[in-house]
């Protein structure tokens, strides 16, 4: 009888090997760009058509290859970075984990033309699914340039998995500025389909490199920390307490220049802000970790984007010290924590009635005084909410809980009505009807605001520009990673238009792809529903409240907020009954 195990073809093997390097176009980018860096360039371009799918072209100026060292990068294992164990474990360079080259060849078509400095002519190869059609001379420029065509060709099974063109583009985005960022003495271009994205001249400072990729707002917040333990130094930025995002795209971690991603450097970041950003913020940070190569294994992880340290506690510790500079320089003093209490009211203040209702709000409560008579949403023009109509189903206000939580009592319940999530589902949905409806009021301003985002908001900006439209924005650029608010929403007040697009483009890079699909639609009508609602820790009038339930009378008591969080909470009399032994 036959056995079931079986020993796969050497290009089978290959392609799965392959699959581990290559994972999208991206994957491509950040190798070939990785191989040039290594090479001593100091000019790199990226050039990119149809996010990758149809071309990634890397130029370089750096040292160039050999004739005879040209059929030899394109054999698996083979590397001019290595050459016995020992060498794993002293690599000084962003190499090794079998290189790229091979991986790459075996799920594309590869044109590469090298050349060193020292010859007259240089040295062209072409290869298709791993194989070399054909090794010749050829004239060009000083250094290397591999241009590689439709990837996955040979993989239409994997080709399905790629996403959009935006969305390869953006991941391929991410590796370009994560390498630009930590290499400042080297100038960089990416263009995609012919047209210059980005552009970042080489400079002997890393602040003007940082500022060009994050921009002036998130520089502005940045701190320096700098730290030397015997053998391991840091240095990099960290930004205040008073600045914070609300996703981790904002964490740069280097290991002798190597972009990597690590569960204990995030721990040591997370742990240094834990008590001065709310959940679910983050820090922007930038470390730039040097300790010697023997101390740490690059090699891991196929792509090389994890890394295994010999004393990580010792690195943690030494991480959390220095960020805890930064935390610290920006704690509340006294007069600034007086301000906040009385620009938001403090529950706890003394001369605070213990009542349920304030009687005078701190400020006017947005959207809640519509003019008598207003459709409310959801509600077809004409009728009544639902909780009017039948008596029996009416629900009246009993008060307010730490001016966050509306009670209601009714039908034999009690009802917890979260303010921020009923009114944001409230605005949400009104917002949504006045899209499709066409009838969004575009509110021009009298005063154009700049706004300077960083290189990934600005593709976010162009990405999402036709739904921002179609929501009242009009939004210009005026420069490079520089733009003109001209007009917003009338309902979105022209003092705060900066932060709500600055909000808006922080959920977008939330989004896989940015366009002209539903979720990107969906992700800017949360934010302006989000950023338009009544907060917490916000005393209401009673007439307020009554206005906030009679609004929420057609929603569902299973009804969420848009972010996906529950707006009502059900108490039964009867479980207060017997909480009370009264049954």
């Amino acid at each position: 009888m036959a056995g079931k195990i079986h020993i796969l073809p050497d290009h089978v093997s290959q392609i799965i090997a392959a699959g581990e390097v290559v994972e999208r176009p991206a994957s491509v980018v950040k190798e070939l760009m990785e191989n040039a860096i290594d090479a001593g360039s100091t000019e790199i371009l990226v050039e990119l058509k149809a996010g990758g799918l149809q071309l990634i072209r890397v130029v370089d100026n750096g040292e160039g290859m050999e004739k005879e060292d040209v059929p030899r990068a394109f054999q698996r294992y083979a590397t001019s970075k290595i050459r016995n164990a020992e060498d794993l474990y002293a690599i000084h360079t962003l190499g090794f984990r079998g290189e790229a080259l091979p991986s790459i060849s075996e799920v594309s078509k590869i044109s590469l033309q090298t050349r060193p400095l020292h010859s007259l002519s240089g040295t062209e190869a072409i290869c298709e699914g791993g194989k070399i059609k054909r090794i010749s001379e050829v004239g060009c420029p000083v250094g290397t340039e591999v241009s590689v065509k439709d990837i996955f060709y040979n993989l239409p099974v994997k080709r399905k998995f790629l996403k959009s063109i935006r969305s390869e583009l953006r991941y391929a985005l991410l590796h370009f500025l994560r390498l630009s960022l930590s290499h400042a003495s080297i100038s960089f271009k990416f263009v995609h389909d012919g047209r210059v994205l980005h552009e970042h001249p080489e400079t002997p400072s890393a602040l003007v490199r940082i500022e060009a990729i994050l921009g002036k707002e998130i520089y502005s917040h940045l701190r320096p920390i700098e730290i030397e333990d015997r053998e391991i130094k840091i240095a990099g930025f960290a930004s205040l307490p008073s600045f914070s995002k609300r996703n981790a795209e904002g964490l740069y971690f280097y290991v002798n220049q190597r972009f990597i991603k690590d569960r204990m450097i995030y721990k040591a970041v997370v742990d240094a802000y834990h008590h001065t950003l709310p959940n679910h913020q983050f820090p922007i940070v930038i470390l730039f970790i040097s300790i010697p190569p023997s101390t740490v294994d690059v090699n891991i992880h196929p792509t090389k984007a994890e890394v295994k340290f010999r004393d990580p506690e010792r690195i943690y510790q030494t991480i959390l010290a220095c960020l805890r500079g930064v935390v610290e320089e920006g704690s509340f003093r006294p007069a600034e924590r007086l301000s906040w209490v009385e620009r938001r009211g403090d529950p706890f203040q003394k001369d605070v009635q213990p009542s349920f209702f304030i009687r005078e709000p701190p400020s006017p409560t947005p959207f809640l005084s519509y003019e008598k008579g207003e459709p409310v949403p959801m509600v077809q023009e004409g009728e009544r909410p639902p909780w009017k109509v039948v008596p029996s189903a009416s629900y009246a206000v009993v008060g307010q809980i730490q001016g966050t939580y509306i009670l209601c009592e009714g039908e034999g319940k009690l009802i917890f009505i979260d303010q921020h999530a009923a009114h944001e589902r409230i605005l949400f949905e009104k917002f949504k009807k006045e899209y499709e409806s066409r009838s969004v009021v575009s509110e021009k301003l009298l005063f154009p605001i700049l706004l300077e985002v960083s290189s990934e908001e600005s593709s976010l900006l162009e990405s999402g520009g036709e739904a921002l439209r179609a929501m009242g924005f009009d939004i210009e650029p005026a420069g490079e990673k520089l733009y003109v608010i001209r007009s917003v929403p009338s309902f979105i007040e022209p003092k705060d238009s900066q932060d709500v697009v600055r909000g808006i483009l922080e959920d977008l890079s939330f989004l896989e792809g940015v366009g002209r699909g539903e979720e990107t639609l969906h992700a800017i009508l949360v934010t302006l529903a989000c950023h338009s609602a009544i907060r917490g820790n916000f005393p209401l009038k009673k007439e307020e409240a009554d206005k906030l339930i009679e609004f929420l009378a057609p929603f569902s008591l299973s009804t969420t907020c848009p972010h996906g969080r529950p707006i009502f909470f059900i108490l039964p009399l009867d479980e207060l009954k017997k909480q009370f032994k009264r049954r």
